[in-house]
């Protein structure tokens, strides 16, 4: 009797198949020249830092597993340690919900047999950065972080001898089309068109700029441009990154359907696209936004590079609100808009004390940049929603290195109000 059952032929193949995958692991070696070559570096006397970010194909190729499916991103950071004492890395300051080594072995391995589940312990173990640096001796490994796009800080702490170093890295990742990269900013303005301007002229410069922002052709004016920034592009965006802002993708089919996905499934984009708002004739220049607990929420900002500079640093202009929901409007193309706390000053005051725990920030200051907007008659913005303010600009000095939040300075150009309970009563007495 023929007891061949042709219907169990491919389920034979399959299950083949699968013990063939299920055995084959094979993770590629560790260049540690390339990654050198390609890490940003941070030079002292006795220490040398290095630093780069895995991309999920590189990652694939160095592990054996997709990382990336999985939330993961590999860094790879050496340090040189040219003094007389033992060094300890804290990977806690590089991603404060870091994975271990094991933890990520746990979540990649589920496909691979016993002994290939034991092959990647030992690797992930094995590949790891320690946490002790010698003294004498170069030492490397990969700290395993959560997965972002777009940019990243990378933050390399180290303790020894009774003494610290910080360092960070700011750092381009692949993996989405960035809204920014449209800009030229190098072909933004001319040499001779920049100001150059002292504190002084910047504060009568800027009582010269319009309140708000505007439409394409300025014929109607939308959110107040409230906040000012002064300091070169790489220490703001590290500083803003490191506060937890994101870059934002630009708007193209892949990015509307992430985004209707998230407003259908409650979730959130980190990554959403912002749309244009125009100042200095033209849209904005970078925007960033951190994301609350779904799409329908998130504070956002909008910056544009000025014709000035400030004591030959950088002078951005900048708008900011919180996006509190989403409601229907005849004024966008898309039916949809966010809906805004009408309390902008709320949130351009969040962002003071974002960037004044970021350390990055030096000084601030206020500036008088409209007249008042209160509950009993508020500004609008462009899509009709409600706005108030007490009617100033917060101006932000950024330098490096660190300052301590302590010595902040106020510069008390103009006095904000602090309390807004009062601010609100008294304009609403002063209208009654």
């Amino acid at each position: 009797m023929n007891s061949h059952n042709p219907t169990l032929a491919p389920l034979s193949l399959l299950a083949g198949l699968l013990l063939l995958t299920a055995c084959s692991f094979r993770p590629g070696n560790v260049d540690t020249d390339t990654l050198r070559a390609e890490a940003r570096h941070h030079h002292e006397t006795q220490l040398t830092v290095s630093a780069t970010v895995i991309s999920d194909s590189d990652a694939r190729d160095i592990f054996g597993v997709a990382l990336g499916n999985h939330g993961i991103q590999a860094v790879w950071i050496e340090v040189d340690n040219r003094t007389d004492q033992q060094l300890y890395y804290l990977p806690v300051t590089t991603d404060q919900q870091y994975f271990s080594p094991l933890e990520v072995a746990w979540k990649v391995k589920g496909k691979f047999n016993s002994e290939g589940e034991q092959a990647i312990d030992r690797m992930f173990v094995s590949r790891a950065m320690p946490i002790n640096v010698p003294e004498g001796e170069r030492t490397s490994g990969f700290v395993f972080t959560n997965r972002d796009l777009g940019v990243k800080v990378i933050n390399v702490d180290l303790l020894g001898g009774g003494k610290s170093w910080q360092t960070s890295f700011l750092v381009d990742v692949p993996g989405i089309k960035l809204d920014v990269e449209k800009v030229n900013f190098s072909g933004l303005y001319e040499a001779h068109e920049y100001q150059q301007l002292d504190r002084e002229g910047l504060r009568e410069w800027l009582a010269e700029q319009p309140c708000c922002t505007a439409n394409e052709d300025s014929s109607n004016s939308g959110d107040p441009v409230n906040f000012v920034l002064v300091g070169n592009s790489q220490l703001l965006l590290s500083a803003m990154v490191q506060r937890g802002w994101d870059v934002t993708e630009r708007i193209h089919g892949g990015s509307i359907w992430k985004t209707t996905k998230s407003f259908l499934l409650g979730s959130s984009y980190r990554y959403s696209p912002v749309s244009s708002l125009y100042t200095l004739g033209r849209p904005q220049d970078l925007a960033l936004q951190k994301a609350r607990g779904n799409i329908h929420q998130r504070n956002h900002l909008r910056l544009w590079q000025a014709p000035v500079l400030c004591d030959g640093e950088p002078v951005w202009l900048g708008q900011i609100s919180r996006d509190i929901g989403v409601r229907f409007t005849f004024k966008s193309p898309t039916l949809t808009t966010h809906k805004i706390d009408p309390d902008v000053d709320e949130a351009r005051d969040y962002l003071l004390q974002d960037m004044i725990f970021s350390q990055r920030l030096a000084e601030f200051g206020y500036v008088r940049s409209m007249p008042p907007k209160s509950i009993a008659e508020p500004g609008h913005n462009l899509t009709g929603d409600p706005f108030i303010t007490d009617g100033l600009r917060l101006v932000m000095f950024f330098h490096s290195p660190m300052t301590p939040m302590h010595e902040v300075k106020d510069l008390r150009w103009e006095i904000a109000d602090r309390d807004r309970r009062d601010w609100i009563e008294q304009t609403n007495a002063t209208e009654h």
